[in-house]
């Protein structure tokens, strides 16, 4: 896992690694580790059902986000494969958390496993 702080030195922010976890749940859905096509079908489809499916967003760099929950499921290479690595962030970061020019998840996080 790799942890960011805010500007205060609170906790803002946790990145899941996709190789050694921990796996994190969302109702019926493990968002860790997973393949990046079939869990963002699936994300969508939890949103839609919680009729949050107008906040959902794409990264400049392809990864489904969204406000509503302060989450953005990233990809990472693990071995010959790529398995979802979502970030986490506290509800002062959770504005705009898909956008990786404006967002607040630092930029470091955005060049992780491209």
């Amino acid at each position: 896992m790799t942890t960011y702080l805010s500007a205060a030195g609170g906790l803002a922010g946790v990145a899941v690694d996709a190789r050694h976890g921990p796996q994190i749940t969302l109702g019926h859905l493990s968002l860790v580790g997973q393949v990046p096509s079939k869990l963002e079908e699936e994300f969508s489809d939890h949103m839609s059902a919680q009729g949050l499916d107008e906040a959902i967003r794409y990264s400049q760099f392809g990864d489904l986000g969204t406000d509503a929950l302060g989450v953005v499921l990233r990809a990472q290479r693990v071995g010959d494969v790529v398995l979802s690595r979502p970030v986490f962030v506290a509800r002062e970061w959770a504005d705009m958390v898909w956008d990786a020019w404006e967002g607040t998840i630092p930029m470091k996080e955005w060049h992780v496993y491209c």
